[in-house]
């Protein structure tokens, strides 16, 4: 039965007639390696913290947003993205939106410098925040 499923499926996939595919295809993303990414770079790529703080409930001076609960609020930033589809956007393409209070100076060649892995991993960083 499962096979019969997958079958109309792959059909219905084939004639245009499914829903639209992801953005991009999920990668389990390592935490772990991500809060290494975020905490120390990689290669040319500045880390986070540079510009990001993660204290709960701490306010105060930064450069980019406090970044403690990212997870719970980032699927309420941009109508019509999810929490993982604003914190790829917002590594992507930083320009896109700009947090209240904030400027346009996130650096932006994080795709060129990063594999998808590494985003991926520094995406399941921020989610658990």
């Amino acid at each position: 039965m499962c096979n019969w499923v997958m079958f109309i499926a792959f059909a219905l996939m084939m004639s245009g007639c499914a829903a639209s595919p992801p953005m991009f295809a999920p990668i389990a993303g390592d935490a772990e390696d991500g809060a290494q990414l975020f905490a120390q770079g990689r290669d040319e790529v500045p880390p986070c913290l540079t510009c990001h703080r993660v204290i709960r409930g701490q306010v105060g001076f930064s450069i980019g947003p406090n970044l403690a609960g990212i997870g719970e609020r980032a699927g309420t930033q941009v109508a019509g993205l999810s929490a993982e589809e604003y914190v790829r956007q917002s590594i992507l393409e930083p320009e896109r939106y700009i947090v209240s209070g904030y400027r346009d100076i996130m650096y932006p060649d994080y795709s060129a410098h990063l594999t998808e892995q590494n985003i991926q991993d520094l995406i399941a960083y921020l989610l658990m925040l």
